[in-house]
């Protein structure tokens, strides 16, 4: 768990070419295109991945690892303490058959879908529709069958989807759905019998509503958990995945459900079942790639139209109500040097680091973008001068304590020492229009450049 302006010479005067020149590299450099997301070639498993010496997680923070290890240990422990709770018949083994027989077409059928989305991920929770067979599998099978059943689920999505595994990412991953579907099968003995006399009644139905919300909650509480740990400079709100993603989550555990009800006593009506499946993955595509389209793929931040139909929206609406707004550009200083000495690999992580101090740095309700290079613009809604011209110095300050840790692979070491020019402007009193306040902010850019780096600007009013 990522968006032109102009300059100014010494008098102040301003050359729109610059302005031109941006637009014309950034839409060439950083444009996206989520409608072309070609399937890649079918990859070959490296064996060698599955050793534990070769994972990535050592090059993590010591906390993400002690995080990672103690929830695997966790699940694995429990996981066996549990196994035997329940007795295992002939009919269990083939229900379970069942079950993994619906998996294996399932993930075939969608796995062109799941590539393209694993392609335009950008760093949210990653919702998949696995919980279907994870959670019907726990309402259909003994204890010890079901966590099986969550094994194989995610070993078989994990050889035939993913297109860039992390392997102790996947054995987290796994690990908190076995905590989960623990918790949920605990809050299912609360009513005795089996799975239609369970919800034969109200109180039954209660139960089972309450066994899917606490698999979605442990779940999907430790993924988000892991995620702000790993980035603990991005508020944790922001790392709890779209409302369209919580709902259609919840929608593939009440299709689990379903289909687990429908296997006790309509089993023919099974394949039906698999409709709405596939539709509800292409819903996720057709949403992720309109996410993409507005999103700048490096760092996550909204991309220069994007933060331009926000910040045009915001000035709307203080135009109507009153009220002030401030506009603050930020250009990382000597970036090309960085990206000569250590590569575009590189380059790209404090291009990230940065995105992630200026979001975590202003308000959840403020616009963060990324503007195109090495630049990015920020809107600072309900600010006026002072205020706009404080948040800016802090967030150089901030900028100038990143470290950036390099993984070995690309030459290891840290980078530090980054420094940013800042430029600000301020409604209403340096522009009255979007385009005035960001010629301003640019042309205080400038200045900022030319007057020595590592440093903020204000532009002054008109």
């Amino acid at each position: 768990m990522t968006p032109a302006p102009i300059a100014a010479d010494g008098r102040g005067s301003l050359r729109p070419v610059r302005l031109a020149r941006r637009r014309r590299e950034g839409t060439a450099r950083d444009a996206t295109t989520p409608d072309v997301a070609p399937t890649p070639p079918p990859r070959r498993v490296d064996p060698r991945r599955l050793d534990p010496r070769r994972w990535s997680l050592w090059e993590a923070p010591r906390r993400v690892v002690i995080a990672v290890l103690l929830v695997d240990l966790v699940a694995v422990v429990l996981a066996v303490a549990v196994s035997g709770l329940e007795p295992v018949g002939a009919s269990d083994w083939r229900t379970l058959g069942l079950l993994v027989l619906g998996l294996v077409v399932h993930v075939e059928t969608a796995r062109g879908i799941e590539r393209r989305r694993e392609l335009v991920a950008d760093g949210q929770p990653y919702i998949e529709l696995k919980s279907v067979w994870s959670f019907a599998g726990l309402l259909l099978l003994p204890l010890g069958l079901a966590l099986a059943l969550v094994v194989v689920t995610f070993a078989y999505w994990w050889l035939r989807v993913s297109q860039r595994p992390v392997v102790h990412r996947w054995t987290y991953s796994a690990a908190t759905v076995l905590i989960a579907s623990v918790a949920a099968w605990g809050v299912l003995q609360l009513v005795p019998g089996g799975l239609l006399e369970k919800v034969s009644g109200p109180v039954g139905l209660v139960v089972l509503v309450a066994a899917g919300l606490t698999r979605w909650v442990v779940n999907h509480g430790l993924v988000v958990f892991m995620i702000c740990l790993s980035a603990p400079g991005t508020p944790w709100w922001q790392r709890l995945g779209s409302p369209t993603d919580t709902l259609i989550g919840l929608g593939a555990l009440a299709l689990g459900a379903a289909l687990a009800v429908v296997a006790l006593t309509t089993p023919w009506l099974l394949p039906v079942l698999l409709v709405p499946v596939m539709g509800m993955h292409r819903g996720f595509l057709i949403q992720q790639f309109a996410r993409a389209a507005r999103t700048d793929a490096k760092t996550g931040l909204a991309n220069a139209s994007a933060w331009r139909d926000q910040a045009d929206r915001e000035l709307a609406r203080l135009r109507r109500r009153g009220g002030e707004l401030g506009v603050i550009m930020v250009d990382i200083d000597a970036f090309k040097a960085i990206n000569d000495r250590h590569g575009h690999l590189v380059g790209d992580a404090v291009l990230r680091a940065v995105a992630d101090t200026l979001r975590s740095e202003v308000r959840p309700y403020d616009a963060v973008g990324r503007f195109g290079g090495e630049e990015f613009v920020v809107l600072l809604a309900e600010a006026g001068p002072e205020q706009v011209s404080s948040t800016a110095e802090r967030l150089r300050r901030r900028i100038s304590e990143c470290e950036v840790t390099v993984s070995p692979t690309l030459g290891g070491g840290t980078v530090r020492g980054l420094t940013a020019s800042i430029g600000t402007a301020t409604f209403p009193q340096a522009s009255r229009d979007l385009d005035g306040l960001m010629v301003s902010a640019d042309a205080a850019l400038y200045a900022a450049k030319h007057g020595g780096r590592n440093r903020v600007e204000c532009a002054p009013p008109r």
